[in-house]
């Protein structure tokens, strides 16, 4: 008898979480280059917009990010140091570790080590990337601090 009862609590349950697998979240990010806003010696070498981590976009977070690193002569990125993080420090630390994957290709015929400051914005939501996009764009004019 006990095990009867619980076969419809255990349907009900089973069937929540497949009705919310199913359901389509739309995640982006934001890069903004804080200092220097132009004139750089290198540029990213893959111009896409990075993926959202799996372990963030599961967890509902979104936020932003502002870190500060050294490229090297040779297009390495180094020194990776997170400046501030919002809403907390997750945020920062899936940031540094994308940032630290990231190569560079000279922008200018002279190339030399560059410091560079980046703010990255995660953000979800909306019916469609693009209106993840949208909300990112927004959101990159917020302060993060």
């Amino acid at each position: 008898m006990k095990v009867s009862l619980l076969i419809p609590v255990f349907l009900a349950f089973a069937s929540t979480g497949a009705v919310a697998k199913n359901k389509t979240t739309y995640a982006d990010i934001q890069v903004t280059n804080v200092d220097p806003t132009s004139d750089f010696i290198w540029q990213r070498e893959n111009q896409n917009t990075p993926k959202y981590p799996v372990e963030l976009a599961r967890s509902g977070i979104r936020g932003c990010a502002v870190l500060a690193f050294d490229i090297t002569d040779s297009g390495k990125t180094e020194n990776v140091e997170v400046i501030n993080t919002l809403p907390n420090k997750h945020i920062g630390k899936y940031s540094r570790k994308m940032l630290k994957k990231w190569e560079w290709v000279p922008a200018a015929t002279v190339t030399a080590p560059e410091k560079r400051i980046l703010r990255l914005d995660f953000c979800m939501g909306g019916e469609s990337i693009e209106q993840a996009e949208q909300a990112c764009k927004q959101q990159a004019k917020l302060a993060c601090n």
